[in-house]
């Protein structure tokens, strides 16, 4: 997420009295706004993002109501990271159609960041109003109610997109997360009955996906939750089989195997966790920890 920007500018006639183009630049060539919107377009896509932005502001000069110029107008923005413009131009294009899914989406996702997440609600909602199989709109919705600490609207939403997608293995990776995020805010015993059902969606994951590492290791993650040391083990060992230098896993794997008192398993998935991480900075206080515990072991 990114913060407000004070620059917002929040309605499009303030945007359209910025980009006026002088009536003499605009007389001066005869290119139609289809032929501004084809060099915006090629523009773009040779990734020069100032020349996509004045072309693409000719082409709505010319033709205000050609809601694919506001578009892709947007689109330039957006790689500019210019948010504020960014949803500027989307407001226009759905001010001129509202059920153009496309744009409620991206105009959603330029209000995520500028730090507006009820504006994104909103047209997170327009863009499913418009296209309700939309997966891109189900999940980002969806992960934007989780970060909202709106658990039970955000596991419905990634319950939508598994049923709309029931192929995909990151659906039920994020279904589960979701279920394993909600666990950690509730009492027992529905604190450990939603731990078990994310340990259920995130096996549902692997019947997708047999090589989702991620998902053995949040499994291990609950399994110390649940203080059962030898699944937890196991599912770490499952990680490690997968990505063999996955390093949260290593060092995780180290600290149970020394609980369950294999001083030896433990010294090697410290050392293994050491040399992994090398000199990540990231790493570095868990590196330090690491190094005690084989001192004492």
């Amino acid at each position: 997420m990114y913060a407000f920007r004070k620059g917002w500018l929040s309605t499009p006639a303030a945007a359209v009295s910025m980009w006026v183009l002088s009536s003499a630049a605009l007389a001066a060539d005869s290119k139609s706004a289809e032929d501004w919107f084809r060099e915006g377009i090629e523009a773009m896509q040779a990734g020069k993002m100032p020349d996509a932005i004045a072309d693409f502001q000719y082409c709505t000069q010319l033709k205000p109501d050609l809601k694919e110029c506001w578009f892709n107008l947007g689109v330039a923005y957006g790689r500019q990271r210019d948010f504020s413009h960014e949803a500027t131009a989307y407001l226009e294009a759905v001010r001129l159609d509202p059920a153009y899914g496309r744009a409620q989406f991206n105009l959603a996702v330029a209000y995520e960041d500028l730090g507006r997440p009820a504006e994104a609600l909103k047209h997170y909602d327009l863009a499913l109003q418009a296209e309700p199989t939309a997966i891109d709109a189900h999940l980002n919705r969806a992960m934007l109610l989780l970060s909202l600490d709106r658990y039970d609207e955000a596991i419905s939403g990634f319950d939508k997109a598994v049923q709309l997608q029931p192929e995909s293995a990151e659906g039920y990776y994020d279904l589960a997360e979701a279920q394993h995020i909600k666990a950690g805010k509730l009492q027992e015993p529905e604190r450990t009955q939603w731990l078990r059902k994310a340990i259920s969606t995130y096996q549902l994951c692997l019947g997708k996906d047999a090589t989702h590492y991620r998902s053995w290791y949040n499994i291990g993650v609950i399994h110390h939750k649940l203080k059962d040391l030898d699944s937890e083990i196991a599912a770490y060992q499952k990680t490690l089989a997968l990505k063999a230098k996955y390093t949260p896993a290593l060092y995780n794997l180290a600290f149970a195997l020394r609980d369950k008192g294999d001083k030896v398993g433990a010294k090697a998935a410290f050392e293994g966790y050491v040399a992994a991480a090398g000199a990540a900075k990231q790493e570095a206080r868990f590196v330090e920890l690491a190094k005690r515990e084989i001192a004492k072991l």
